[in-house]
């Protein structure tokens, strides 16, 4: 099921009167379709009639003229939810209807359920001489659950020492000063098999 989306407040005021344009050409266009909408389309034109003159008006950066502006764009806006809410009665979830009507629809959701992508190589920082820390970030991702960071001595063959962060960055604490050691990451997801980085490494102070 397809699902209408005006997204107003992201755009320009330039971009706004575009999408209304588009709107009540398309609407105009397709009379049978829309048979009776509400608000009218009458009222669409007159609302971004005024909106388009008030903005000229307000290009000279008088106080007044950009007040006008604002409140004839909230107007605007008001008339486009109103008919959004009727073009989504009409289409009764079927995108072609929406689009039809010069309205976007919202994109999918993104499914992250496979295996999770590979982190970038982690960013180490040593903290203060003495803390014995090293601040570990890594690229953001926004299908992570949780950053799975990871850590043991340089040229080792301990067991890689895990620490969960619900995220993108941690602080590992504890470290043995002036040693070297070797970092990695990967995020979790819904699949909990892990897609470690490349390591990186640093010296603790």
């Amino acid at each position: 099921m397809s699902k209408l989306k005006l997204s107003e407040k992201e755009q320009t005021d330039v971009q706004l009167m575009q999408t209304a344009e588009q709107i009540f050409t398309k609407m105009t266009s397709e009379s049978t379709l829309f048979a009776s909408p509400s608000p009218e389309l009458s009222e669409l034109e007159t609302a971004l009639a005024e909106f388009r003159n008030s903005a000229t008006e307000a290009a000279y950066r008088d106080t007044r003229a950009i007040m006008i502006r604002k409140q004839k764009r909230k107007e605007l806006v008001y008339i486009l939810k109103e008919l959004s809410k009727y073009v989504d009665t009409i289409a009764n979830g079927d995108g072609t209807i929406i689009l039809a009507a010069g309205f976007m629809l919202y994109k999918p959701n993104q499914s992250y359920s496979g295996l999770v992508p590979k982190a970038q190589r982690p960013v180490a920082e040593p903290s203060q001489i003495g803390s014995g820390r090293i601040i570990l970030r890594t690229n953001r991702w926004v299908g992570a659950r949780m950053y799975d960071f990871q850590y043991r001595l340089k040229n080792s063959t301990d067991e890689w020492v895990s620490q969960l962060s619900s995220k993108s960055s941690c602080i590992v604490e504890g470290l043995e000063a002036f040693k070297e050691y070797e970092f990695r990451a990967s995020y979790v997801g819904i699949d909990p098999t892990p897609n470690y980085s490349a390591s990186t490494s640093s010296y603790v102070l």
